[in-house]
Order: C-alpha cells, then sequence, then structure tokens
C-alpha cells in the first residue's frame, strides 16, 4: 500500500493492482480520516455521544484505538 495523497485529516493509500482469475485487474484506494484522541473525543461528544472511553487496541497497541460510545 502507498500513500498517494495527504490533505489535512484525510490521508488516501493506493494498493497494488492484483488480478484476479480470469485476468480481471482489481484496483483500490481507501482514504481514512486520521484524528487525535482529543479530536476524536470531541467529534463524538458534537454528534451526542456520552461516555467515550479510548483505548490501545489489546492486539496491536501501537497501531490503534478501540473506541467506546454511548448515544
Amino acid at each position: 500500500m502507498q500513500v498517494s495523497r495527504v490533505d489535512g485529516e484525510l490521508v488516501t493509500f493506493e494498493s497494488p493492482t492484483g488480478v484476479l482469475r480470469g485476468g480481471e485487474r482489481v484496483d483500490s484506494t481507501s482514504t481514512l480520516r486520521l484524528r487525535s484522541r482529543d479530536a476524536l473525543r470531541a467529534s463524538l461528544a458534537k454528534a451526542g455521544f456520552g461516555a467515550v472511553e479510548i483505548r490501545l487496541l489489546p492486539y496491536a497497541p501501537t497501531r490503534g484505538w478501540l473506541v467506546l460510545g454511548q448515544a
């Protein structure tokens, strides 16, 4: 996967082309919105979520967060 664009919080990734059986090509583009814990907590509060708890992922503590919120 390769970063193809960064626009503030938005980061777009392009994956290498894969070839399926039958010769069909598959291209994949994904855009993620990367935010700090404080920005994420504020966004969830603005959307009406309360009791927001943000934890490190138990299976990958350096790679992401588990977000728990009550609507």
